[in-house]
């Protein structure tokens, strides 16, 4: 699983509320939003929060389409918690073979 697009690169000057859409080859839904939240918390942008992504054909292959952001003032501080209590979460799932790959990786 990777984030298909686009690179960090791409959004390290992204402006504060600017959109950009962000692709992941994830299997399926639940994979992909966490794959997509942890790269963007790791580059300070947040998720808008879809509970289904899109499927998007690419000539790579199918992609889960998300928009995030770079927020500002009150959003950001809202985001703060907010992966730490989806990992939390995620370790209290019973393992199962869908399940495994959600958890946070060691």
């Amino acid at each position: 699983m990777a984030i298909v697009r686009p690179s960090e690169k791409d959004v390290a000057d992204l402006p504060l509320e600017q959109p950009v859409v962000v692709d992941s080859d994830a299997p399926d839904n639940a994979h992909a939003i966490l794959e997509i939240e942890r790269w963007c918390h790791r580059l300070g942008l947040v998720r808008v929060k879809e509970n289904w992504l899109r499927v998007v054909r690419t000539p790579l292959g199918d992609v889960r389409r998300a928009v995030a952001f770079r927020p500002a003032g009150d959003v950001a501080q809202e985001y703060a918690g907010l992966l730490d209590e989806i990992d939390r979460r995620a370790e209290q799932m019973a393992l199962t073979s869908s399940s495994v790959g959600l958890r946070r990786e060691p």
